[in-house]
């Protein structure tokens, strides 16, 4: 039996799988021209565009967004995130951004510091005196004017009277300073005075002089010492004036010579002083002291028995010296 072949059937298939080639090549060039196309405007945009730089907040605001869609039971967390990248970044946090210096706004409390640090300073004095509590010494002298002094003995029927020249004194303190108006010392002094002439009325004896050269010569010793106080003007000024008083004992020794004979007597006594003076600051420290004092023995009995009735006796000094507080 014969077959015979049917070239209708061969035909059909040929055609379907041309069709199927000629589909598959129009996809072929159709990509090769969409890439080369890509490529030119990539080319194209090199040339005249920088490349862009992605933002790494960028991707990180997109992932946030793509898992806050996919996983809305963790939304607080996924909120929290988008506002902290939502927040403007400081321009520390990215190395490539270069940030833009803000302008210098200078303020009033700047200003005013600049311009108090031009003008100059004033110099301020500064005023040392030293020491205004505490130990120190005093050495003083000066011209000691001695009163005279009267007595009456034998029951008031004799009189008699000595005068004296000026003399001197002169002074040794130890003192403490308790506070910047007031201290305390221990003083002890040497007083001279020279006999001028002497009157008595005893023996009809009257207006003798003692220093003459029919009568020898005589003087008066004085040897107080004493405890002192002193009151200040407690200023900061280098000029202070102050005011003391004193109260002991002295050493009286009186030596004589009349057309009656020569004797001397020597007692101790109880005396006080008053006082009032200025002190002048050299240094820190050191003081320049001038006081007139009036030292008073009440019942000087050297100038008679004890039967006698003696008036006070007197001395004045006008002292000058230094005063030294360590």
């Amino acid at each position: 039996m014969e077959t015979t072949r049917n070239p209708l059937f061969f035909w059909i298939h040929l055609r379907e799988i041309r069709g199927s080639i000629c589909s598959l090549l129009m996809v072929l060039v159709g990509s090769t021209f969409s890439t080369s196309l890509v490529i030119g405007q990539d080319a194209t945009g090199t040339v005249n565009q920088l490349p862009l730089r992605t933002n790494p907040q960028d991707v990180q605001l997109a992932t946030l967004a793509s898992s806050a869609n996919t996983a809305p039971s963790d939304n607080g967390s996924s909120q929290d995130q988008w506002k902290s990248l939502t927040t403007s970044p400081s321009p520390d946090s990215d190395p490539m951004v270069t940030p833009s210096p803000s302008p210098i706004t200078p303020s009033t409390n700047n200003i005013s510091a600049l311009v108090s640090e031009s003008k100059p300073k004033p110099i301020l004095k500064k005023d040392d005196y030293g020491p205004q509590t505490g130990w120190g010494l005093r050495a003083a002298v000066g011209p000691a004017l001695q009163q005279s002094v009267s007595a009456r003995s034998n029951g008031g029927a004799d009189y008699s009277s000595v005068n004296f020249d000026p003399g001197f004194r002169t002074d040794f303190e130890a003192f403490y300073n308790v506070t910047n108006g007031f201290y305390f010392g221990l003083e002890a002094g040497f007083i001279y005075n020279s006999i001028s002439s002497i009157y008595t009325s005893a023996n009809s004896q009257n207006n003798l002089v003692s220093g003459g050269s029919e009568f020898g010569n005589g003087a008066f010793y004085q040897v107080p010492v004493l405890a002192n106080i002193r009151f200040q003007i407690p200023n900061t000024g280098k000029l202070r004036g102050y005011c003391t008083g004193g109260v002991g004992v002295v050493w009286d020794y009186l030596t004589t010579s009349t057309i009656l004979g020569t004797y001397s007597q020597h007692q101790l006594n109880y005396a006080f002083q008053l006082g009032a003076g200025f002190q002048y600051n050299l240094m820190p420290g050191l003081d320049l002291d001038t006081c007139f004092k009036t030292f008073i023995t009440p019942n000087p009995l050297i100038f008679s028995d004890s039967t006698s009735q003696v008036k006070a006796s007197y001395n004045y000094a006008l002292e000058i010296g230094l005063a030294y507080r360590f």
